[in-house]
């Protein structure tokens, strides 16, 4: 399976600090995860599946990530690397517990690439689990793109979240992978892009690694000229007029 990486760096202002995104795949090659079936103590009926279905919902909600129809159980789900030679970033576990009319949810995130654990427990309403549920699923998103796609692993708690921010570096990723179609070349691109008020870029220049592999600097180059307008609108307050990036494909 091969796999493309875009590295885009963000020179920003006092309002934030420096942001670094790693983004995986191009559009054609969302992260891939997991969710095992999710399991239930209790008395009542469960609501493991659909606890379970708004998680999967929300993170396949913009394309960053995705859940595969079809994939192979390793013999022992607990080795993350054989997860991980499936293609699999994240396995995600989930226990429910209902007692006294309360509903704990124990959440855990498996990252295949040998990261800690990330563990999470809420408690959601029983009486309006869709509504909860949703809420809690949409933080877990957050929580991954700060962990997939930045260099920033404290944000993936969300503690100092910069909600205006976090929409803008996912609409910044986006309109990358979107532009972008990778053929599977080796190597990197370094692009330094210039942006006026407005979102329209007006100036990109290639690096001298871009031109190590002749086919992909055509790559970065289609991208670029395919991408007539960057996210600009509702996100004024957290605007970059220069933007630093990288492309990475590796095999």
């Amino acid at each position: 399976m091969r796999h493309a990486i875009l590295w885009l760096l963000l020179s920003c202002f006092q309002l934030h600090a420096e942001v670094e995104l790693l983004v995986v795949g191009d559009d054609a090659h969302p992260v891939k995860f997991v969710t095992l079936p999710f399991t239930y103590e209790g008395n009542g009926v469960s609501p493991a599946v659909t606890v379970e279905n708004h998680l999967v919902q929300a993170l396949s909600s913009t394309g960053l990530f995705s859940m595969p129809y079809r994939y192979e159980v390793p013999a022992d789900q607990s080795n993350m690397y054989a997860w991980r030679l499936n293609d699999i970033r994240y396995v995600i576990e989930g226990r429910l517990f209902e007692s006294s009319q309360m509903l704990m949810l124990r959440l855990t995130i498996n990252d295949t690439l040998g990261l800690q654990p990330t563990l999470s427990t809420v408690v959601l309403n029983p009486k309006q689990l869709a509504l909860s549920s949703q809420m809690f699923a949409d933080q877990v998103y957050r929580s991954l793109f700060y962990a997939t796609f930045t260099n920033d692993h404290e944000k993936q708690y969300l503690d100092n979240e910069n909600p205006t921010l976090t929409r803008y570096l996912n609409q910044l990723v986006m309109t990358f992978k979107r532009a972008w179609r990778n053929n599977a070349v080796s190597g990197t691109c370094t692009v330094q892009i210039q942006q006026m008020p407005g979102g329209l870029p007006f100036k990109s220049t290639l690096q001298e690694n871009c031109f190590i592999s002749q086919q992909l600097a055509e790559e970065i180059e289609a991208a670029l000229e395919e991408v007539e307008l960057l996210p600009y609108e509702n996100y004024q307050d957290v605007f970059e007029r220069e933007l630093r990036v990288e492309f990475i494909s590796t095999l």
